[in-house]
Order: structure tokens, then sequence, then C-alpha cells
């Protein structure tokens, strides 16, 4: 698969979230968002500068219009390449799910007790937040990497290469 014909599939199934998507056709996306990200930074570098001088605020409109445009497209092409490894798409959800699951509670406890001291168990663990999200991410970013499942599975037929 091409790499514009992958993102153009991206983009055609923006919002679909069942079926199946090819290793090239997600790896393909990928670089295509990250290079869109980057153009729209340039822009808005060269179109909005910031000038604290005068009181102008960094602004970063294309760009946030960039992301907000590639985020369904971005995790509806996440969700099927997990259906093509046989993995449910919510993995996808994963890193995030881990850094609040470790650092909701966290803060909490933190907020609660009267006087943290430096070194203490809470401050290992709202280190430990981070790593466990990474670990995570890493572990997702291996999922997407497995070749697909051979044959049909509960997702659905095998993507054309």
């Amino acid at each position: 698969m091409s790499p514009l014909r992958a993102t153009l599939t991206c983009l055609r199934r923006f919002a679909r979230f069942g079926g199946r998507a090819a290793r090239a056709e997600y790896w393909w996306f990928v670089p295509a968002c990250l290079l869109a990200l980057l153009g729209a930074a340039a822009l808005d570098m060269v179109l909005f500068p910031a000038d604290p001088d005068r009181g102008l605020p960094d602004r970063r409109p294309l760009s946030v219009f960039v992301s907000f445009v590639l985020t369904l497209p971005a995790l509806a092409a996440g969700w099927r390449r997990l259906h093509d490894v046989g993995r449910s798409g919510w993995w996808l959800l994963l890193p995030g799910a881990a850094l609040l699951a470790f650092l909701v509670p966290a803060v909490a406890i933190r907020g609660m007790a009267a006087q943290a001291t430096a070194g203490s168990a809470l401050d290992v663990i709202l280190l430990g937040a981070p790593l466990v999200s990474l670990l995570s991410c890493i572990w997702l970013i291996v999922q997407l990497a497995r070749p697909g499942e051979p044959h049909e599975n509960r997702f659905g037929p095998v993507p054309e290469a």
C-alpha cells in the first residue's frame, strides 16, 4: 500500500471503528499525521508570531485545527489496527487510563496529607505514574507493529495489503 493510498484510506474511514486496518495502512498514516502537524506548526510560527513586547501571545490556531481534525481518524485507524492483531480497540486507551489510575489517587492523597515530606512513599508513587504510562505506551506500540492475523478473526476479514 502506498503512503498516499494509506493516508487517504484512513481519512476516508475517519469514523469507522469496526473492521481491520493493515499494518502498512496504519504506519503510513502516522508519519503523514506528524508531517501535517509539523507543517501546521511551521505555518503558525510564520503567520502568527508571538511578540511579548507588543502583548501578542503565542498563538497556534492552525496546529490546533489540524490536531482537532486528525484526532478522530488517528483513533479510528489505531482501533482498527488493534483489531487486525486480534485485540480490542479499547487497548488504545491503556496509556491514558494507566496514568489516570495512578495519578488521581496519588494527587488526592497528597492533597489530603497535612504535611508531605520529600522522599516519601507518595513521591515514589507520583514518579512511578509516568513510568507506568511509558511502559504501557511501549506495549501498545509493540501491539500496533505486530503483523496482523493471517486469517479472518472476530473483527472481520483480512484487510487488503
